[in-house]
């Protein structure tokens, strides 16, 4: 428990130093010669990392409260903190050895984490979407054009409405944090291994997934090569190295006769939709 509490607590301080720099920024595109305290950049730094942390403690949760609810018995998440930039964590896993039971416990436990962690990037990204505002591209200086999930342009329009030619959206710190829980979900999706879509695509097609497996990492290689997406490189790196060191192929569970549903059926639909919402084919169009 102490491991536990004292990595979120150190990913607290890094996220919000990340935050901090956020803030610093968003203010100086709008008062170039304001000069803030250590305290004023702490306190917005807050706008960051309580958004960002409330995502990935959502979508570790939701992969805990599924596997307590099986009677499983995962660790607790470890937080991953991170020198503070961009976000200021690698993220957050639990850890749980042995086999799952069945498909359908393997399909719950993958299905809980996008899931609830996709409602809070959504509800981050309304939020700080109402905090952000709308300008003229040219009179705002460090403007970092994103990639637009489906996800994120329909929040833009409600909460903001359609942008006239000319114009775009100053991110709020928490709409950026809301921003990236929908790309982390999206790449939490991708039917990959020991991805969640991994888990999910194997929960569904058994060994057959070893197909979907190799459709995905072609994907995720034609984002690279084929989109220019070259932000997605360090992203298809990792995913080699977690293949070579756990395998392409999913193990098997328990009982891997048992099939979904129609009730889990129609969550795989759910979560295969937010999957699309959440897809973006190059985050960061001017990276490279």
């Amino acid at each position: 428990m102490n491991r536990h509490l004292g990595l979120f607590l150190l990913t607290v301080v890094t996220t919000t130093g990340a935050g901090a720099l956020h803030y610093a920024e968003f203010q100086h595109a709008f008062h170039p010669d304001a000069v803030l305290a250590w305290w004023q950049l702490a306190l917005g730094g807050l706008y960051f990392s309580v958004p960002f942390l409330g995502f990935l403690t959502a979508h570790e949760f939701g992969h805990y409260g599924m596997a307590r609810w099986h009677g499983l018995r995962p660790s607790l998440p470890y937080y991953l903190p991170f020198i503070p930039l961009v976000t200021g964590s690698l993220g957050a896993v639990i850890v749980f050895r042995g086999h799952f039971p069945n498909r359908r416990v393997l399909f719950d436990f993958a299905a809980g984490g996008p899931i609830a962690g996709f409602v809070v990037a959504v509800l981050a990204s309304a939020i700080g979407l109402s905090w952000s505002p709308v300008v003229a591209t040219k009179s705002v200086e460090g403007l970092i054009p994103l990639g637009d999930p489906l996800a994120f342009h329909w929040i833009s329009d409600v909460v903001i409405g359609p942008l006239q030619k000319g114009y775009d959206v100053s991110l709020h710190p928490t709409a950026f944090a809301g921003w990236l829980g929908l790309l982390f979900t999206l790449m939490n999706l991708v039917p990959i291994s020991q991805l969640d879509g991994g888990h999910i695509a194997y929960a569904l097609l058994r060994r057959h997934s070893r197909w979907v497996t190799v459709a995905g990492l072609l994907a995720v290689t034609w984002a690279v090569i084929g989109l220019g997406a070259y932000t997605w490189t360090l992203w298809l790196v990792l995913l080699l190295v977690m293949m070579r060191l756990v395998g392409w192929q999913h193990p098997a569970s328990l009982d891997d006769d048992l099939p979904l549903d129609p009730v889990r059926l129609i969550v795989a639909a759910i979560v295969i939709g937010i999957m699309i919402v959440c897809y973006m084919p190059v985050p960061f169009p001017n990276a490279f």
